[in-house]
């Protein structure tokens, strides 16, 4: 059976975080706390989660959005302010409802399951771990039959009561509560930098494996930094010190060398990117990028080409066998298949109030030190002089020049400092 919702309280200020963010908003792996809390319940509730608001709730709304229902409360230290102010949300007379503090970032819903199972025919269940001296401690995460909690609730009780008080009361009342032993890493709860970390790194871990267990393989996995929803294809081969971020996605038979950091972005497969930095960016089968590239969003490298060093592409398409050697910038460009891009071209898109695209046709040359001033358009196989200010279209098989003519002065002596 499914619970009826979970309320998750995350109101807390987190003084021990030292920060004006809410405590439960620090992401781990890519997610905040707050979404790994949500992972862990949604499967096993049957309405929206309620998650309780309090210090910085703006942005925990700005952040879940309508993927969950709000509450608020005064008292940010309030365990049981929060869950009271969540029941009138709750029509249901009968039914299980989960309680989850948000900075519980490794529970896994296999044990949330457990919990929601264990409660059923008592009055509530708790998640409790042992430690290495065997002593069992609470892990904040309970089940309680709702009938029993609004009873309670109804009681004229100090902001400050704890859920701990709530089951002492109903074990003297001779109801039964059942305790689910959890492992000891998924009741972390993170106060400080120093737990953030220790969630992170566990977080990590696991990412790292599950990925090596689907084919993937690690020059080191201590230190590829890889976010939860990213995708890696069989074969490829992660070097030390990429960070994948996001959505993004990597195929088959790839090599991301050191120094790549990628956001929302797909790589095909057979790619190699060394040290490149992208941001919505897609990157086609056979293509190689870097080192010392940059992809701003919606960049679009077609099959097989080749980006080299230094070289800075956005809201760009560039077709398949295209090649931009070096030390160029292209923005707002539609070029197609078999380009060719001499070192220093630049693409002047920005007139100081407006950006304006430039179109180029199939198997264009540019000429080293290029510079097109958009709008402009080249057509099939153009062919650029080196040191070229275009600033007219270029029509299909001609070569343009656009530069001033060479003069050398004879006698001409060079500028001399005085003494």
């Amino acid at each position: 059976m499914k619970a009826i919702t979970a309320i998750i309280l995350a109101a807390g200020e987190g003084t021990r975080m030292h920060s004006r963010k809410q405590k439960t908003l620090h992401e781990i792996c890519g997610k905040s706390m707050l979404e790994w809390v949500l992972s862990a319940c949604e499967n096993e509730v049957t309405n929206k989660p309620i998650v309780v608001t309090g210090f910085d709730g703006d942005s925990v709304r700005k952040h879940l959005g309508s993927r969950v229902r709000y509450v608020e409360q005064e008292h940010k230290d309030s365990i049981a302010e929060g869950v009271l102010n969540a029941l009138p949300a709750i029509p249901d007379q009968t039914g299980y409802l989960l309680v989850i503090h948000g900075n519980l970032p490794l529970l896994q819903r296999n044990t949330v399951r457990m919990l929601v199972d264990a409660a059923q025919g008592v009055a509530a269940s708790r998640l409790v771990y042992c430690e290495e001296d065997e002593e069992t401690r609470i892990c904040p995460a309970f089940c309680f039959e709702i009938n029993y909690l609004r009873h309670f609730m109804e009681q004229d009780l100090p902001h400050d009561v704890t859920a701990e008080q709530f089951i002492r009361s109903l074990r003297m009342e001779g109801e039964r509560v059942v305790d689910v032993y959890a492992p000891p890493l998924e009741c972390i709860m993170v106060s400080d930098r120093a737990s953030l970390w220790e969630c992170t790194n566990l977080r990590q871990q696991a990412i790292n494996a599950r990925h090596m267990e689907r084919g993937v393989t690690f020059i080191d996995p201590t230190q590829a930094y890889i976010d939860a929803d990213v995708t890696i294809g069989e074969d490829t081969v992660i070097y030390p010190g990429v960070i994948l971020q996001g959505r993004t996605s990597i195929g088959r038979d790839c090599v991301i060398y050191n120094g790549c950091r990628l956001r929302d972005t797909a790589v095909g497969d057979n790619c190699e990117l060394a040290a490149v930095v992208a941001q919505e960016a897609a990157v086609e089968d056979g293509t190689t990028v870097g080192p010392y590239v940059r992809l701003r969003p919606n960049a679009h490298l077609g099959k097989k080409c080749k980006v080299g060093n230094f070289v800075e592409i956005k809201n760009s398409t560039i077709g398949e066998g295209g090649k931009v050697a070096h030390l160029t910038y292209i923005g707002d460009a539609d070029i197609g298949q078999r380009i060719n891009v001499g070192c220093g071209t630049a693409f002047a898109n920005y007139d100081g109030a407006y950006k304006y695209r430039t179109v180029i046709g199939d198997d264009v040359f540019l000429g080293c030190n290029t510079a097109l001033v958009a709008p402009v358009k080249l057509g099939n196989r153009a062919y650029t002089a080196a040191g070229s200010t275009i600033t007219k279209d270029i029509p299909e098989g001609q070569l343009a020049i656009a530069r001033a003519r060479q003069s050398n002065i004879e006698g001409w002596k060079a500028p001399k400092k005085d003494k």
